[in-house]
């Protein structure tokens, strides 16, 4: 009896560590999914030149080259930001988040945006003052820093193109293009001084790289704030889907229909379905979920089957609880 409970224990403990293994390796793979290793290789590129731009902005004196460096800063915290939120994305599901931990590349996402905002606010309120009293730079540094600094947001762009289906890794990609059109305006901005003493050009990039960079986090504070308010997601149409659900054969009405998105790549969905009398309501649920997978991306879809009866009598509950 004994030797049978220490076998019994053996094979427990075998399978709670196999369980363990499957669960770190899915939770690798989901961190491989959020584009963990992309945004960290990029993250040491942007660092590193952020302190190459920095220095360069200092020695030349350039608003217009220190409003990058700036930027590279925000790049590397959202970066660093992104990677955590990542990691974070890729753990397992547990009893107290049953849907997993998605929502923390959203909340990245969403940071990175309000941080790009801040750093453009400083770097107009600098403007401002040197609008008023133009200062001289080192052109020549300006024009070879910045020209570094393109090399490196275009390297650091390039490592995170593929991943951009993933909003956190998307976010990151928009601060490093955004990133190297300041680096564009701070090359340009260092060859126009070496043959003129137009300082203020100086500002006037400074603010052209501002305004980039508030067009490009447009669309990911949008986004990323629509799907932490449970909006529905842009590329999913609900009267169509509700429209598509009541078309199917079986069913004769869809009502309380709600899609919501998880994270950037998973969307959820639910709804009753009224299937008449005598249809296989199970193969009508099986369709369903097909269906909205193939034809809408929706990957988890709780559908609540219900019979004509019991519909009329769920509306006028509702209809008698609201009197």
């Amino acid at each position: 009896m004994a030797g049978d409970r220490d076998d019994e224990e053996t094979r427990d403990a075998a399978h709670g560590h196999r369980a363990d293994e499957r669960d770190a390796e899915e939770g690798a793979g989901h961190a491989h999914d959020s584009g963990f290793r992309e945004l960290a290789l990029a993250l040491g590129i942007n660092t590193v030149f952020f302190v190459v731009e920095l220095v360069g902005a200092l020695y030349a004196d350039s608003l217009a080259l220190f409003a990058d460096a700036v930027h590279m800063l925000a790049d590397s915290a959202s970066l660093a930001l992104a990677l955590v939120a990542a990691w974070v994305a890729g753990r397992p599901a547990d009893a107290r988040r049953t849907y997993g931990y998605q929502r923390a590349e959203v909340l990245g996402a969403f940071a990175n945006g309000v941080l790009l905002v801040a750093a453009v606010g400083y770097v107009l309120f600098d403007a401002v003052r040197r609008f008023q009293d133009p200062r001289p730079v080192d052109a020549p540094v300006v024009a070879v820093v910045g020209l570094v600094g393109l090399v490196a947001n275009l390297a650091a762009a390039w490592v995170l193109a593929d991943r951009r289906d993933v909003l956190n890794v998307e976010g990151a990609f928009l601060h490093l293009l955004a990133d190297a059109a300041g680096s564009v305006a701070a090359v340009v901005v260092g060859v126009a001084l070496v043959y003129t003493d137009l300082y203020v050009l100086d500002p006037v990039a400074a603010l052209l790289v501002a305004v980039l960079v508030l067009y490009s986090v447009r669309d990911l504070l949008s986004d990323s704030l629509n799907i932490l308010l449970q909006g529905a997601p842009g590329d999913v149409p609900v009267d169509e889907v509700r429209r598509y659900i009541e078309g199917i054969e079986g069913v004769t009405d869809a009502h309380d229909v709600h899609v919501w998105a998880l994270g950037s790549t998973q969307y959820t969905l639910s709804a009753h379905v009224v299937v008449a009398e005598g249809v296989d309501s199970d193969a009508v649920l099986r369709r369903c979920q097909s269906d909205l997978a193939d034809r809408f991306g929706i990957d988890h879809a709780t559908l609540q089957v219900e019979s004509p009866s019991y519909a009329h009598t769920v509306d006028f509950d509702c209809y008698a609880d609201e009197r």
